[in-house]
């Protein structure tokens, strides 16, 4: 890198002395810390970023785009770590900057149906704008059938992007058979679970810390326009 070089910042720290770093499991080193939490973010007036941080943007990219990385990329890795295939339906509990962007991620993939629940109706609607199939308001009971009726036997995926108990059993209740759920919210409770009717059913939970390792892809898609992460962009301030 040099001066006055255009860079996106990865902003997971690394302690270098982690049995993680070697295996590229960086994202499980501990302390976990991130500039802009554990120490000063972008709106400082100065920030010092490691050198590993630092990926360069491709000329046609902007700013604007640059920024969306970071999220794009916690979106794009819970997708990686779901497995999801081109044909795979899929169901996105919580419509935010996370929600929204694994719904972009999900049609770059090639799933064929996409279903989103939140309980605000204009994130819905957003949700529609950027590819989700089917939206449902979240305080639905009946998500989980109206799912299997649609799919025949439940989702493949379940992305959990909400972080509260009503999604994460509506989810588990929404899958298929063999499917899996992968856990991106961070939790403020803990939750109660039916660890039998996880093993009868063969369900796979995952949980993921931030991203790893796929910066490069990401920066890579949204240049490519294959992911159109600045329709997500609802303003911006100086």
């Amino acid at each position: 890198m040099k001066k006055g070089d255009r860079v996106t910042v990865e902003p997971i720290f690394r302690n270098p002395e982690s049995p993680f770093i070697t295996t590229g499991e960086y994202n499980l080193s501990e302390p976990l810390g991130f500039v802009g939490l554990t120490s000063n973010g972008g709106f400082a007036k100065y920030v010092v970023a490691e050198d590993y941080m630092v990926h360069k943007m491709p000329d046609a990219m902007t700013f604007e785009q640059g920024a969306i990385v970071e999220p794009a990329a916690v979106a794009a890795y819970a997708i990686q770590r779901s497995g999801m295939i081109m044909g795979d339906t899929v169901l996105i509990a919580g419509a935010g900057p996370i929600g929204l962007l694994t719904v972009q991620v999900a049609v770059a993939t090639g799933a064929s149906q996409i279903f989103v629940s939140d309980l605000s109706e204009n994130k819905l609607k957003k949700a529609k704008e950027v590819g989700a199939t089917h939206t449902f308001d979240a305080r639905d009971q009946d998500i989980p059938q109206k799912i299997r009726k649609m799919t025949g036997n439940g989702v493949d995926i379940f992305i959990d992007a909400a972080g509260a108990q009503a999604s994460f059993d509506t989810g588990v209740d929404s899958l298929r058979n063999g499917g899996t759920a992968v856990l991106v919210a961070l939790f403020g409770k803990k939750v109660t679970h039916d660890a039998l009717n996880q093993t009868l059913r063969e369900l796979t939970i995952i949980g993921t810390a931030a991203y790893r390792n796929i910066f490069p892809q990401v920066i890579a898609l949204i240049s490519s326009g294959k992911l159109p992460v600045e329709k997500l962009v609802t303003s911006v301030i100086s």
